[in-house]
């Protein structure tokens, strides 16, 4: 797969090559949903939004934190959508968790509906950044909490893929960008380690969360 196809894929998995990245994004992206799932502190009865979901595989991970939740999540792939819901439906059948297939610039809820919103290396998508942080400013309830979990430019701008789809960010960038939008900064945390790629090089990746709060 060359560099174009892959950009596109990690954009919107589509087809067997989307279902066979998003089982490897489980992988390369454990580190970062690690770091976001510590960052969460989870309370009974809260309703929260997950943007750009994948497959779906980390879905029951919400429930082993707080089991009295209801969660929904939205992609724009419909592959991916149709495979969340294979993955996870004991969850949907029980009403813990709803699955749409939309766009996050029309989100399909009313204003003030969610207490979280969590979007894991989605950031990049986002074009132009502000019509969907709009929309998901107006999901959010009052005070309500965004999680954006990502990794900054000088980190992945080597990778030849993310030339293509991909807007890269770093922390200075990022911040304003949300203030700018009706957030306030909240904190952000990053975490830094090695891993052994594919070719048997080893190489730094750094996984950064920056919580934001709706103003």
């Amino acid at each position: 797969m060359d560099a174009k196809e892959l950009s596109s894929q990690l954009k919107k998995p589509t087809g067997e090559t989307g279902l066979e990245i998003a089982r490897a994004l489980n992988d390369s992206n454990r580190g970062l949903y690690d770091l976001a799932f510590q960052l969460l502190e989870l309370k009974p009865g809260q309703h929260i939004l997950e943007i750009g979901f994948g497959n779906g595989i980390h879905f029951p991970k919400y429930f082993e934190l707080q089991s009295q939740l209801k969660v929904h999540g939205v992609d724009f792939s419909r592959d991916m959508c149709e495979e969340a819901r294979k993955l996870n439906s004991e969850l949907i059948n029980t009403e813990k968790l709803a699955v749409h297939c939309a766009e996050t610039t029309s989100l399909p809820f009313s204003g003030n509906t969610f207490d979280l919103a969590v979007a894991l290396n989605v950031i990049y998508f986002l074009d132009p950044p502000e019509t969907h942080l709009k929309e998901i400013h107006r999901v959010l309830k009052p005070s309500g909490l965004f999680l954006i979990g990502y990794r900054p430019r000088h980190s992945v701008e080597h990778m030849e893929f993310t030339r293509q789809n991909f807007i890269l960010y770093e922390s200075d960038e990022l911040k304003p960008l949300f203030e700018h939008n009706g957030f306030e900064i909240i904190e952000e945390t990053v975490n830094s380690y090695e891993k052994l790629s594919m070719d048997g090089i080893r190489n730094e990746i750094k996984d950064a969360c920056l919580l934001v709060r709706k103003i």
